[in-house]
């Protein structure tokens, strides 16, 4: 079966949790209310490469969710629970069923990563086991000509996998932001949005000689946390089991970055977590280096479905538009989330070699409505 003028689909940010997550009177899962979207969803992918219409389905990230959970509660260091949470089952079985035709591959993401000390290749091994087929992509980047995807939490200052502070765990502090966000979910039954909340805080305190502890513990306080409240770390070693020495564990996050993270600089990263943009750090990785050649790149991670499109010619003085038939210099586009508080959203992908372009769409779900598109010339 030729792949010439199929569609490649590119998901993000679904984000199950294990049956904890979901039940209680003040459930604080993300995902819920989406997973029947999200089952016909995939079982349309899978009638569609039936029918040659679709050669590859590419889940960028987050399928699983390891870091929403309360303070209070033990913290998840294996997939296993959240697949033996009969809610997502209606979802997994789409899953399966696409990775044994060999047409799924999935990069990982942060809040997926792998918890484990013992056994770093845990994750993998999980899926490859409880997937058969499945193309795990484990240095989080997939490939196809000039099109890159990855998550895009590597180019984030809170979220990118943390390799000084305490290894051999990954654990960046956006984890546990994102339990402290979980406990004030878990006390009031109030839906948070965890960026809304980061960006708040980041914004009060740009200025302050020590942002990143100021930032964590005005999340803290908002979750009605005290420095001598506990953090439930059983089974992940290393780490101090209180909401204030995480923060003092971390005050050094910026001048870490400056030392390990020559690609991106801090303040870029610290642009795609307070604004929840990454389009500026796929332009600095990707786009506008000396013999780039990538010109479409794909994130998720923001939750936000976005498109950036870089015009082969600019527009002239005096000139109000650009005619959207010219075709792009380079595209960014984010896949959004599937989460609650979401509109659903999926790019879309299609080579046509007659034409010479490289079409990418941004849709929504159920609706299918195209939210936003655009192409480039086909290379090679």
């Amino acid at each position: 079966m030729t792949n010439a003028g199929m569609k490649k689909i590119f998901i993000s940010d679904i984000h199950m949790g294990d049956e904890r997550s979901q039940a209680g009177p003040n459930p604080y899962g993300w995902f819920r209310s989406n997973i029947s979207n999200l089952a016909n969803f995939l079982d349309e992918q899978l009638d569609a490469y039936k029918a040659s219409e679709v050669s590859e389905v590419v889940i960028l990230g987050d399928l699983f969710d390891e870091w929403v959970i309360p303070t209070e509660q033990d913290p998840l260091t294996s997939f296993q629970a959240i697949c033996n949470n009969p809610n997502n089952a209606q979802v997994l079985k789409p899953l399966q069923d696409l990775a044994e035709k060999g047409i799924l591959s999935y990069v990982p993401g942060n809040h997926d990563m792998a918890l484990s000390t013992t056994n770093p290749d845990g994750n993998q091994q999980f899926m490859e086991q409880n997937f058969p087929g499945i193309r795990y992509l484990a240095d989080g980047v997939y490939r196809q000509g000039s099109l890159v995807a990855e998550h895009g939490h590597r180019y984030c200052l809170f979220n990118a996998a943390d390799t000084w502070t305490n290894l051999p765990s990954l654990l960046p502090l956006g984890y546990f932001i994102s339990r402290l966000v979980a406990h004030k979910v878990s006390q009031t039954g109030k839906p948070e949005n965890y960026y809304d909340i980061l960006i708040k805080f980041i914004g009060k305190y740009i200025d302050s000689p020590n942002f990143v502890k100021d930032v964590y513990e005005g999340v803290a306080g908002d979750a009605k946390l005290n420095d001598s409240d506990p953090i439930d770390m059983h089974g992940i070693p290393g780490f101090p089991a209180s909401v204030g020495a995480i923060g003092t564990l971390y005050e050094q996050l910026i001048e870490n970055w400056k030392q390990k993270r020559p690609d991106i600089d801090w303040k870029t990263a610290m642009y795609g977590d307070g604004v929840g943009d990454l389009s500026l750090a796929a332009s600095q990785i990707y786009f506008f280096f000396t013999g780039s050649d990538q010109n479409i790149i794909i994130f998720g991670h923001t939750h936000k479905a976005d498109m950036r499109k870089h015009y082969i010619l600019e527009a002239a003085p005096g000139v109000a538009n650009i005619h959207l038939d010219l075709p792009c210099r380079a595209i960014y586009a984010n896949s959004g989330a599937w989460i609650d508080t979401a509109l659903c959203t999926y790019v879309e992908t299609r080579e046509d070699a007659a034409a010479g372009c490289h079409y990418v769409r941004i849709l929504n779900y159920p609706d299918k409505k195209l939210l936003q598109e655009g192409f480039v010339k086909l290379t090679g």
